[in-house]
């Protein structure tokens, strides 16, 4: 009896053993298939994630530019460009900067630390290729004149996806901001710059309406090269003259900045002389020439010079619908008499770059001096 029951007390150890050997195993299988499941699962999101993060832009050479995920790491060729991720509130992420936008005076205002980041060379001087590579960017953004088309491919032989804008009208400076922010995942701010250009320019529009095409002054714009050197037909300084209610007397020319003969500038006799602010002192010198003081502008001193101090406004940028306001402001001032411009300056700044025109220590200084 004692070793019945010691046999039937094994055999029950055994199949205790036997049961609790089987539920691990069943445990290593499930535990296993559940890894292998696991497994599945965060590779099928990782892909899905991937996908989504993919974005697909075509930029202003009509090129289509597969960009692999949402860029960190921007660079940018030259100063428009830099403008315009400033205005996107893409400082944080530019890595590699054209070097004149190193200087720029907004640039630093909003983001002291602009100065540290590695210049890259210039769309005047040309681009470092091998310091651009060296920055590992996410996107290159890159002009359409001169190389930026090749440097595109090179670019793009390297992996590194690279968009080209051609900001020379307001049309194409919103169509630029469009590209940069889709191409860096944040297209719903482009639509807050737009937004903000828009409103600007429609003051400008209202308060003009009804001024008469006879009444509507002849302007000539003198770009930084030298008094006798032209904004065309097909530059931004002409469609800002046009929305500030100006007709630009070199409008037939075509091209970019064109020559002109000092006897033209007579025989057009502009109403108003618009300077860029990059001119030198050698343009006041040019209109202190005897010819040239017979001109209308010279003679009744309509004469300005763009500003501000911070960026220009007469440049391919969203600042350019500031350009608008102030000079339609400035030749039509009784149809702004009660528009309060320095508000819709600061307000503008504010919107685009976090401060105000005035927090930034911007000044408007429009007089040109050394003439009389």
């Amino acid at each position: 009896m004692i070793q019945t029951a010691s046999i039937k007390k094994k055999d029950t150890a055994s199949s205790k053993s036997n049961l609790t050997s089987e539920i691990s195993m069943a445990l290593i299988k499930l535990t296993g298939f559940s890894i292998l499941l696991l497994i599945f699962i965060i590779f099928s999101v990782d892909i899905s994630i991937t996908y989504a993060e993919k974005i697909t832009v075509t930029d202003m050479a009509d090129r289509v530019v597969v960009i692999p995920h949402q860029p960190k790491r921007i660079v940018t060729s030259f100063k428009p460009a830099t403008l315009c991720l400033f205005a996107l509130g893409l400082e944080k992420k530019i890595v590699g900067i054209d070097n004149s936008s190193k200087r720029d005076k907004l640039h630093r205002a909003v983001m002291p630390q602009v100065v540290n980041i590695t210049g890259v060379g210039s769309k005047t001087t040309g681009l470092n290729f091998e310091t651009t590579i060296s920055l590992r960017p996410d996107l290159v953004i890159l002009y359409a004149q001169k190389d930026g088309i090749s440097l595109a491919g090179k670019f793009q032989m390297m992996n590194i996806p690279a968009i080209i804008i051609l900001p020379e009208s307001f049309n194409s400076i919103r169509k630029s901001l469009e590209i940069i922010a889709k191409a860096a995942g944040v297209g719903k701010r482009a639509e807050i710059v737009e937004n903000a250009m828009n409103s600007v320019l429609n003051l400008v529009k209202i308060r003009l309406r009804n001024l008469p095409a006879d009444e509507r002054k002849t302007g000539y714009f003198a770009s930084p090269r030298g008094l006798f050197n032209t904004a065309t037909g097909n530059m931004l300084q002409d469609k800002i003259f046009k929305k500030a209610g100006i007709i630009n007397v070199a409008h037939n020319l075509n091209g970019y900045f064109q020559d002109i003969s000092p006897e033209q500038m007579i025989k057009w006799n502009p109403d108003v002389i618009i300077i860029s602010q990059h001119s030198g002192p050698y343009v006041f010198r040019q209109l202190r020439n005897p010819a040239i003081r017979t001109i209308t502008a010279v003679r009744t001193k309509n004469m300005y010079r763009f500003p501000g101090n911070l960026a220009p406004w007469d440049f391919p940028s969203p600042l350019s619908a500031l350009g608008v306001l102030w000079l339609a402001d400035k030749i039509y001032p009784e149809l702004f008499k009660n528009i309060d411009i320095n508000k819709e300056i600061n307000l503008f700044h504010k919107t685009l770059f976090g401060k105000t025109f005035t927090q930034m220590n911007g000044k408007i200084n429009a007089r040109i001096r050394g003439v009389d």
